[in-house]
């Protein structure tokens, strides 16, 4: 049956892999880019990538720009070389500040990696970040008030020289955000495991791994996972800034 859960609607849009559509970069000759949402559909103001890279395959020329990026290992080995190498296995990230001169390379089996970009918003007496890479598993995951609604950090979320966050939320089976969020933060969010339903606008949506939302500024929004399982997704929201950057 063919999958047409994927929805362009006010303020948001949610892209399946039933939607995806392989686009190519210089950099990374004929492997296949699937642009999940780039600063085209207004008001993002994000690059979000997925990126497979062949066996053994990886940059045919380094990524060399103006912007930060954030890059995550959905499965796969991955060495990024960024003035030495770093390896990452799936759930290894790795933050880059602007201007940074990288490459990536994959194992024999190949790779699958979400890459963030966007141009990072200076604050007065303080320097931008730098480069920063870890594991999801560096830190577990941090209760919140809501009980079965637990979150992991992979940025450091009090330090205002990083303007944006990523972070795992997980859910447990039934177990949802406790309220429609509406703010000024706009959001991209992968599905990492599991399912449910996303409220976004006045629509309840069914998300399962491997969906991708985004969410601009002010779109109502919420989440219940499915009764199967737990679930999980990687989310990026922009931080410590007052909205007029840009």
């Amino acid at each position: 049956m063919r999958d047409l859960r994927g929805t362009f609607g006010h303020g948001y849009t949610l892209v399946t892999p039933a939607n995806h559509y392989p686009s190519r970069l210089p950099q990374l000759g004929d492997q296949p880019v699937v642009k999940l949402v780039t600063p085209r559909l207004a008001p993002s103001r994000i690059g979000e990538y997925l990126l497979t890279l062949h066996p053994s395959g990886g940059t045919v020329a380094p990524f060399d720009d103006d912007y930060e990026t954030f890059l995550y290992v959905l499965d796969g080995l991955v060495q990024v070389e960024v003035g030495g190498e770093a390896e990452l296995d799936p759930g290894g990230f790795a933050y880059l500040p602007p201007g940074t001169r990288y490459g990536l390379h994959a194992g024999d089996t190949g790779a699958r990696v979400l890459a963030v970009k966007r141009a990072y918003e200076a604050t007065p007496r303080r320097e931008a970040p730098g480069v920063l890479v870890g594991h999801r598993d560096d830190e577990p995951y941090a209760p919140t008030p809501v009980p079965g609604f637990t979150r992991r950090e992979l940025l450091p979320v009090d330090d205002p020289a990083f303007d944006f966050a990523m972070s795992l939320l997980r859910f447990a089976p039934g177990v949802g955000l406790d309220k429609v969020e509406i703010h000024d933060e706009e959001h991209g969010l992968y599905m990492t495991q599991g399912g449910g339903i996303y409220l976004l606008g006045d629509e309840h949506l069914e998300v399962t791994e491997g969906d991708f939302i985004y969410m601009a500024p002010y779109c109502p929004q919420s989440f219940t996972a499915s009764g199967e399982g737990d679930a999980e997704y990687l989310l990026y929201k922009d931080t410590w800034r007052d909205g007029f950057g840009f």
